[in-house]
């Protein structure tokens, strides 16, 4: 078992530390013979990743993940890893990729995948984390096994946190009912690696994983976590239920579009909604799009309508603009916002939003929009799509056409 080094090494390795000279570190950690050296200078270095992260270089990042797979102390390698998952957790799947590039052997002269075994029963958290990383690629009955009880059991949340990850890609029923515990933790003294942040990422990978597991028991506890009065976890839960498509969802999200709710959860919903349109199957589509207007009603208010504006503005996905063009059409809510995100939108490269928008124009007609058209018009190049468009709109803005109902 390694121990730490002299005082006087480690006075060495802190004043290089201090200096920036991770380099020479770092040839500590590779080279040197003695066990300890190596492990006290893997701890220094784990200490000091604010100023290194700065100074990671593609050779240096290959230097430590190779510490990782050819160093024969497990504590030296945990300390390592920790080094690496402070500055990009995403290194963990490189090192699990590297060991399968090379399943013959490992230090510890256990092969690939067993050594993912022996990892996850070590006494550092940062080795655990690893295990779970191969545990998910290779997906065998005897592995989803492990994430199951590494999510029950685990002491360190940061490992539980990448476990829960893990379940979603799994996918199994069995998961739901260890994953919807994670829901509400909130006392950071009962886990290592738990503070605020850390919390919060696992509540969320929880409501991701649960929507991606996607049965009846992983819905309930969504629903459960979307009427709770924690907020931030309402909002997450609002967001994603979405993703599942149905309409059962829908009624739901609807009850958060509502002006007096806390505005996160209230934005949550709005996204939310729009999910539920885009994941909707081709058929179901328009079912769930004619629920969700009669749920919401004719009085919209403002606030809600602007909610689905921002999507327009805002979203990078072009079939959540399009759905949040569409029901603003349909809502026909005449806010100074709503109108200019449907007028924006005519100026966009995507027909089918500018089809979209246009005619969710055509159902608005008051002063503010014949005010807003005609600055729009003066604003664009006559000869563009864009100009044509509203120029359409402003003729056709008496004629009083029926409601377009647009499919996904």
């Amino acid at each position: 078992m390694a121990q730490e080094p002299s005082s006087e090494m480690f006075d060495h390795f802190y004043s290089l530390s201090s200096r920036g000279a991770y380099t020479d570190l770092i040839r500590y950690i590779r080279n040197h013979d003695d066990e300890d050296v190596r492990y006290g200078a893997a701890g220094v270095l784990s200490e000091s990743v604010a100023g290194f992260s700065e100074q990671l270089t593609p050779k240096t990042r290959k230097a430590l993940v190779d510490t990782v797979l050819n160093d024969p102390s497990d504590a030296v390698r945990a300390n390592v890893v920790k080094t690496l998952l402070a500055i990009d957790e995403s290194i963990a799947d490189n090192i699990i990729t590297r060991l399968e590039m090379a399943p013959e052997s490992t230090p510890t002269e256990t092969p690939y995948p067993l050594i993912l075994t022996k990892w996850n029963q070590r006494q550092w958290p940062e080795l655990r984390y690893l295990a779970v990383v191969g545990f998910e690629r290779v997906a065998s009955h005897t592995t989803t096994e492990k994430l199951r009880t590494t999510i029950q059991r685990e002491t360190d949340l940061r490992v539980i946190h990448r476990a829960i990850e893990a379940s979603g890609t799994v996918g199994d029923e069995t998961f739901v009912t260890p994953i919807k515990n994670y829901l509400r933790i909130d006392d950071s003294n009962a886990y290592q690696s738990a503070d605020s942040t850390q919390i919060k990422r696992t509540k969320q990978a929880a409501v991701e994983a649960l929507v991606k597991i996607g049965t009846d028991g992983a819905y309930q506890a969504l629903v459960t976590a979307s009427r709770g009065t924690d907020a931030e976890l309402k909002a997450c839960a609002i967001s994603e239920i979405g993703r599942l498509g149905a309409d059962e969802t829908v009624d739901l999200i609807v009850d958060e579009l509502d002006s007096d709710a806390d505005e996160t959860v209230r934005q949550e919903a709005a996204e939310g909604l729009i999910t539920a349109f885009t994941e909707s199957g081709f058929e179901e589509g328009d079912a769930v799009r004619q629920q969700a207007l009669d749920e919401i009603g004719e009085e919209v208010d403002d606030a809600v309508s602007d909610e689905f504006a921002s999507i327009v503005d805002d979203s990078p996905r072009k079939p959540a603009q399009r759905n949040a063009a569409w029901l603003l059409g349909q809502l026909e809510t005449e806010t100074e916002e709503t109108i200019e995100s449907l007028l924006s939108a005519l100026n966009d490269d995507d027909d089918y939003l500018r089809i979209i928008a246009a005619a969710g124009l055509t159902t608005l007609d008051s002063s503010l929009v014949e005010e807003k058209l005609e600055a729009f018009l003066a604003s664009v190049d006559e000869e563009s799509v864009a100009h044509n468009l509203a120029s359409s709109i402003r003729s056709n803005l008496q004629d009083g056409p029926e409601k377009v109902i647009w499919g996904s």
